[in-house]
């Protein structure tokens, strides 16, 4: 018998009986479903993620550091801020942007007049904050060199921060309180978050917009607080290669300055304690590219934990199969023993019974992608609103495990069939 005659005859028997082949494929197809869809959308919304990181990330390098100045041979706080900020800008053009202290404030109180309103963000920046945050000037100006020299008391406000405040009203030159100390308003920043998200209201708006900020001096944190310490600093740079490279020119930078204590490395419990005799403080310098490989991990442990979820699925449907196949073997037994009786090979009865397996399963599998598909693109779209491709390699994995199912679990109903003897087959009623 020909391979496309096996085939024929196979499709041919199962159509005979529609409804146990369909419930016999819902196994299939429900863990081919599963697999596509599980690994998809968890692919799909893992690069979102991605991709918001490197949004917030914008090709920043963030530094935090301190010195514990009560120590003799300690450099102080202020020196290495102003030794660091001369590296930046003399030193590495070819590779910063800029740099700006990155200290905020969160939920301050604003006044003006009899209006109280809360600023999501209050941040303490240096005149290249808005070229390293990426804010442009709409009315007015920007912080600048003698604001921060002279502790000015000047504020620029975010797009949404100046209409919660001012509405249509020219704020420019206004005094504002924070935290009950006045600050003369200089400039408005454009709008940097275009469209709001459906799924936020407009308070939750307000209260996660990029644009509801205040940006004071640096110098201005002493007014609000005399006892804020800057620390922490983002330097942007020009390239997403180049911020490894100046995360390195950093940490030797400040390996000049600090002797830093190593916290991993520190076991209270154990009696391991920080040297307080020679260690004069701490720093870090990081940059976000450096956990995409982790995320990469991640995501890949992920996806093989899921598939095998998934893959139980498939293991019930071809339980399933083989189940169905013992029964069609009973079912067909006076025509085993008649194809055997006329001389039809044990091969050729191992063959026809696999391919009954194998295009019971592959229809399942086939099945299982277009349902796979459908639910991929709406469950990304409804859950976390992104277009979410079905991801092929997966596909592919998933369809051909389905093949693979019905070729193993068809394996002993075919050996089964091609065992019987055709006397004893013909006996049978």
């Amino acid at each position: 018998m020909k391979l496309w005659q096996s085939i024929r005859m196979a499709f041919q028997t199962l159509l005979s009986k529609k409804g146990r082949t369909f419930l016999t494929m819902l196994g299939t197809t429900i863990g081919v479903t599963a697999v596509i869809a599980l690994v998809s959308v968890t692919k799909a919304q893992n690069e979102a993620n991605k991709d918001l990181w490197r949004k917030m990330s914008e090709n920043m390098v963030f530094v935090s550091f301190y010195s514990y100045e009560w120590k003799a041979g300690a450099t102080p706080n202020a020196v290495i801020a102003r030794d660091l900020r001369d590296y930046i800008n003399n030193d590495l053009t070819e590779l910063a942007v800029g740099i700006t202290t990155n200290q905020q404030e969160w939920g301050s109180s604003v006044r003006w007049k009899d209006m109280i309103v809360q600023a999501r963000a209050l941040f303490y920046g240096s005149e290249q904050f808005s070229d390293v945050n990426r804010y442009e000037i709409k009315y007015g100006r920007d912080i600048s060199v003698v604001d921060i020299e002279r502790t000015n008391p000047v504020a620029v406000l975010g797009s949404l921060m100046c209409d919660k405040i001012f509405s249509f009203q020219d704020p420019i030159g206004e005094t504002i309180y924070i935290n009950e100390v006045p600050f003369t308003i200089v400039g408005v920043y454009h709008q940097r978050d275009k469209d709001k998200p459906e799924w936020y209201t407009e308070e939750q708006w307000y209260d996660y917009s990029e644009d509801n900020l205040i940006v004071l001096p640096y110098t201005a944190s002493r007014l609000i607080n005399p006892n804020v310490i800057i620390q922490d600093y983002k330097i942007k740079v020009e390239e997403p290669d180049a911020a490894l490279e100046l995360v390195s020119l950093l940490n030797d930078f400040f390996s000049t300055v600090i002797t830093r204590i190593e916290w991993d490395k520190i076991d209270w419990e154990a009696g391991i304690y920080p040297d307080w005799d020679s260690e004069t403080g701490y720093y870090n310098a990081w940059t976000n590219f450096q956990w995409f490989e982790e995320m990469d991990e991640a995501e890949a442990a992920q996806t093989r934990f899921l598939t095998l979820i998934a893959a139980i699925s498939l293991f019930v449907g071809g339980i399933g199969i083989m189940n169905i196949m013992l029964v069609t073997v009973t079912e067909r037994t006076r025509e085993i023993g008649v194809r055997k009786a006329i001389g039809a090979p044990r091969r050729t009865i191992v063959t026809q019974f696999l391919i009954e397996a194998s295009v019971l399963s592959g229809a399942g599998g086939l099945l299982g992608v277009i349902l796979g598909f459908t639910v991929t693109l709406y469950w990304g779209k409804l859950q976390y609103d992104l277009i979410a491709q079905p991801d092929l390699p997966i596909t592919f994995i998933a369809f051909a495990g389905s093949l693979a199912m019905g070729i193993i679990f068809g394996i002993y109903p075919a050996i089964k069939a091609a065992s019987l003897q055709p006397v004893d087959a013909l006996r049978t009623e």
